[in-house]
């Protein structure tokens, strides 16, 4: 059988030299709907995967207890106290969290030179609460905290992204050791740097869009955009808790710990209402990040459409091409048909050449779109990318295209009656 249809795929192969612009305009065509779709494809499919990686890195068997942050005028919030750790721990005991972690924040802070910093107080195991490791440095430890009394300065880790704003263009590396004054209250409180937090934020762009009013912010947002200074815990010894994290062993745990602290803190109304009505509220980080997840799922969708709709209109282009071509293509088809050439080795044919097309625009899109992919990062503030490992699934699409490009071309070629195309010529 291959020595059959060889020649004919050889002869298929022979007509896109003889033709080299309309060759050339197919293929172009091709390798701009190939570099739009791997682009299309990594942005949605790549950007989601990347999303729902970094958002899991910020707890997702956490759930955090806090005061209302934000409430009606002349309204009274009474904060968290040590009673309400106590009662949190005798409530969830029988359930073994893997950690119930109290917090504190120093609202107003502000460093000599006038800019505002979030000091966050906090015990050796706070870093449970979050799966974020180390730039560089240790985490506070409980001798940190044993010091605060001492002559010289109050041991401190840092968020990367504190420490990138406070010392621009720094490793992280190379902020360890460097003194840092800040005010509380009033009072001056000199730090020393022993430890930086990497970001677990890849798009941290995407996520400072939606927090441009950082005035506004809730403590818990305030927490992740880590952008934090971290203190020991008992630094701040005094100031009432901004909020208590509990931490399930196990991912089914979090439902039966919701319950339990429900019991204490029943959830509030929905809606801006949550937000004006006073008290505590229960925050299940893992429906923050459910909700998240389904945006970007959501523009997974829309990018799926995208490509798509590019892809069936690049082989309308290609099969309109490959009609144009097989009209003035008639009298050969003809002469072919009349030495003997059978229906399916005509069609075979032609989808040779718009296959072989598509493949050609293919392999010419794949640098086509990372080219694309490093300009758009250079022009615009957005993380574009071009990613290697969506080049088979890209060549799978190059496939298709030449496949339902040549579709209606091929079945046009096959069902060409010889005798009437070389009547009309004859006449």
């Amino acid at each position: 059988m291959s020595s059959h249809w060889l020649p004919v795929a050889g002869e298929g192969l022979r007509r896109l030299r003889r033709w080299p612009l309309r060759t050339a305009l197919s293929a172009v065509t091709s390798a701009v709907a190939i570099a739009v779709t791997v682009n299309v494809i990594s942005l949605s499919q790549g950007l989601d995967e990347d999303i729902r990686r970094d958002v899991e890195r910020f707890g997702l068997r956490t759930l955090d207890v806090e005061a209302a942050s934000v409430v009606a005028p002349g309204t009274r919030v009474d904060p968290l106290t040590l009673a309400d750790l106590d009662r949190i721990r005798a409530r969830v005991a029988d359930l073994d969290p893997e950690a119930v972690v109290p917090r504190r924040h120093a609202v107003g802070t502000r460093i000599p030179d006038g800019r505002r910093v979030q000091l966050v107080a906090a015990p050796p195991d706070y870093l449970g609460t979050l799966d974020v490791p180390l730039a560089a440095g240790r985490w506070l430890t409980a001798a940190d905290a044993a010091g605060r009394d001492g002559p010289g300065p109050l041991a401190c880790a840092l968020d990367s992204q504190a420490a990138a704003d406070l010392w621009p263009g720094l490793a992280p590396a190379a902020c360890l050791g460097r003194p840092l004054e800040v005010r509380v209250a009033g009072r001056p409180l000199r730090l020393v740097v022993v430890g930086v937090l990497s970001d677990p934020l890849r798009y941290r762009v995407l996520f400072e869009t939606f927090d441009s009013s950082r005035g506004a912010r809730t403590l818990s947002s305030a927490l992740l955009a880590f952008r934090n200074v971290y203190l020991p815990f008992e630094a701040l010894d005094g100031a009432p808790l901004s909020g208590i994290s509990v931490v399930a062993r196990r991912a089914a745990q979090v439902e039966a710990l919701r319950e339990r602290l429900f019991d204490l803190w029943p959830p509030r109304a929905a809606g801006l209402a949550a937000f004006l009505e006073p008290g505590i509220g229960v925050f299940v980080r893992k429906d923050w990040m459910d909700a998240l997840g389904g945006s970007t799922q959501t523009g997974v969708m829309v990018g799926n459409f995208v490509w798509i709709v590019i892809v069936l209109v690049a082989a309308i282009l290609i099969a309109t091409l490959g009609l144009v071509g097989i009209r003035e293509r008639y009298d050969e088809i003809a002469v072919r048909r009349c030495e003997g050439a059978r229906r399916r080795a005509v069609a075979w044919q032609i989808t040779v050449e718009g296959t072989v097309t598509a493949l050609l625009g293919g392999a010419l899109g794949l640098p086509l779109g990372y080219l694309g992919a490093a300009l758009l990062r250079a022009l615009v503030d957005f993380p574009f990318r071009f990613e290697i490992r969506y080049a088979l699934p890209a060549t799978g699409v190059a496939l298709a295209l030449g496949l339902l490009g040549s579709v209606l071309p091929a079945r046009r070629a096959a069902r060409l009656d010889p005798a009437r195309v070389l009547g009309r010529r004859i006449t």
